[in-house]
């Protein structure tokens, strides 16, 4: 999550983060937030999170992997900001502490990745999944974040169903169809690794 997908949010009058969605709360939002405080419940004010720092705000992502998928979302978080950013010193600390014997594959694997991976906007990924006739988008992290990384996939047409089922409330490796997923995204950025699954 990014400021400007905040700044987004906000302009489109929203004003309310509750479990990584954007919320309209009609009323006094700090009073909802009182109310909400105490539960448990992931729910921030955008006009706080819009003052946010960059490191921030990847801090409330990585804690949204960890809780959900522990150690194994936490490692794909990582995994992915390293591939994005080309900056791969997090992601080696935490394997050298929780995989210290596949730290080289791993690692190999992400720089490999990181080469590949290309930054587009919504009109050329759309682009890309029509040229490449792309039924099924497989996501790193949820499909919905700004910072996931999609996968193009050509699956039999017979199987699309079997493949997307439920894909949009996956939290990790999500498949959804690409008309499910721009309908629902609409990013200052999207990631791609534009080597296509058949």
């Amino acid at each position: 999550m990014k400021r400007e997908q905040i700044e987004a949010w906000i302009a489109e009058g929203y004003n309310i983060l509750e479990h990584n969605k954007p919320k309209i709360v009609q009323g006094d939002v700090w009073e909802y937030l009182n109310k909400c405080d105490g539960q448990g419940t992931d729910v921030y004010a955008l006009s706080e999170l819009a003052n946010w720092s960059n490191r921030e705000l990847s801090e409330l992502e990585l804690r949204k992997y960890a809780k959900e998928y522990g150690q194994l979302g936490e490692k794909q978080f990582l995994r992915n900001e390293a591939i994005r950013t080309k900056q791969f010193d997090k992601y080696v600390a935490f394997l050298k502490l929780f995989y210290p014997n596949s730290v080289e594959k791993e690692l190999e694997e992400a720089k490999f990745l990181a080469e590949r991976v290309q930054q587009l906007t919504k009109a050329e990924m759309e682009q890309w999944v029509v040229s490449n006739n792309i039924n099924v988008l497989l996501s790193d992290l949820n499909c919905l974040d700004e910072s996931a990384i999609i996968t193009g996939m050509v699956v039999p047409s017979e199987e699309l169903v079997s493949y997307t089922d439920g894909g949009l409330q996956d939290t990790m490796d999500c498949h959804v169809t690409p008309m499910e997923f721009f309908s629902h995204t609409n990013h200052t950025a999207y990631w791609i690794d534009p080597k296509i699954k058949a």
